[in-house]
């Protein structure tokens, strides 16, 4: 009988064993375990502005990242998986862009396409950093690719190449020395008027007015009556969409008949749409406008003006790339292992995208060129093209 009982006490505990292996990491359907990493869809992060003041620019970004998803799914989707993109909204702020990208960290992403402005990329880079999710942005401050964040990867030309075209043209192309300077008091504003002052150092120059305003402002008076007491001949303005829209509106309504010529927010199609016939004959260095003469920027800006009956604007163009340089970046790694994007990303030299070729440096700044534009008919015509050296 005790050799009976010990029996049945052995055949207990082995059955207790199986059972508990059975439960522990089992992945089968029955067991509720979670999918291997390699199946299901790559999930990437989009933070943009779905709401608030700046909830238009979010419009032709969402626009064009779902045009990018619905094209890459429909050729076989990558590494043989469906993409799939997760919004959040960053509402156009520092604060919303921080918010933004945390929560799409903690939905599993293995990359991000980051805000549209200088000011939100700068503050999510510690977060960035913190998580090690690779992050293409679009903000052109210098002070981005000053940085040093691994995970964070600038997809424009920075404002050490604009800015610098800015001052040039008015100086070698339209023959005018008296400059005055309108700027936002922002990161990209502050960065791009300390380029353009500094080239224009560089050629024996001082602006005879700098002036500067907050993001959000609506009235301009002041800075206009500045630059009108100053004698300038010429505006160089840096300014983002709504801002330039409303500065190039109300210098036309003050009379104010001087060439201005602008950061690329001036030839958005938002900015112009505000503006409508004050943004006449306005000069931008821009990355982008849909009569850009590169090859895939044509090919874009008709797809997208096919998909949604609109001109697509630079804020569409930058995240369709962003988009397309983040799945290159996988296809290149062959995995959505993060530090392998990554590596796969700084490699990245002469990709044709919609809005410029890109090649990243040692900063992860991977713009090559600028357009220098001029608004005609309403319609951003495109003068030249300047390499970023």
């Amino acid at each position: 009988m005790k050799r009976l009982f010990s029996l049945l006490i052995a055949m207990l505990m082995v059955i207790g064993l199986l059972a508990g292996c059975g439960q522990a990491g089992s992945s089968s359907p029955s067991s509720g375990g979670d999918a291997a990493p390699d199946e299901g869809p790559i999930l990437i992060g989009c933070a943009t502005a779905l709401t608030g003041e700046r909830a238009l620019t979010g419009e032709y970004t969402k626009n064009a990242v779902d045009m990018a998803v619905k094209e890459i799914n429909d050729a076989g989707g990558l590494l043989g998986r469906e993409v799939k993109v997760i919004y959040e909204d960053d509402l156009g702020t520092d604060a919303g862009a921080v918010n933004a990208f945390n929560k799409l960290a903690d939905q599993g992403v293995v990359a991000v396409i980051g805000s549209l402005f200088s000011t939100l990329d700068v503050a999510i880079s510690g977060e960035v950093l913190k998580s090690e999710i690779p992050t293409v942005v679009t903000g052109s401050s210098i002070s981005i690719g000053e940085l040093g964040n691994p995970w964070m990867f600038q997809a424009r030309s920075s404002d050490a190449v604009s800015a610098t075209a800015i001052a040039k043209y008015a100086v070698d192309n339209l023959g005018l020395t008296k400059i005055a300077i309108i700027h936002d008091s922002d990161a990209f504003g502050q960065g791009a008027s300390q380029a353009a002052i500094a080239e224009l150092k560089n050629m024996g120059i001082e602006p005879v007015s700098v002036t500067t305003y907050n993001g959000g402002d609506k009235d301009y008076t002041p800075q206009i009556l500045n630059i009108q007491q100053s004698g300038a001949d010429v505006i160089l303005a840096f300014s983002l969409q709504t801002e330039a829209g409303l500065i190039m509106k109300q210098l036309n309504d003050m009379g104010v008949d001087q060439p201005l010529i602008g950061s690329a927010s001036f030839a958005s199609m938002i900015s112009i749409d505000l503006a409508k016939e004050a943004a006449e004959g306005v000069y931008s260095v821009a990355d982008y406008v849909h009569t850009t003469p590169l090859e895939k920027g044509q090919e874009f800006a008709q797809k997208y003006l096919e998909a949604y009956g609109i001109e697509s604007d630079w804020s569409s163009a930058s995240k369709y790339d962003s988009f397309s340089l983040i799945t290159e970046a996988i296809r290149i790694a062959g995995s959505t292992d993060n530090t392998a994007i990554r590596d796969a990303m700084k490699g990245i030299k002469g990709f044709a995208c919609a809005s410029n070729t890109f090649t990243f440096n040692e900063k992860n700044v991977g713009g090559t060129s600028v357009l220098i534009v001029q608004i005609v008919n309403g319609v951003p015509e495109v003068l030249e093209s300047v390499t970023a050296v």
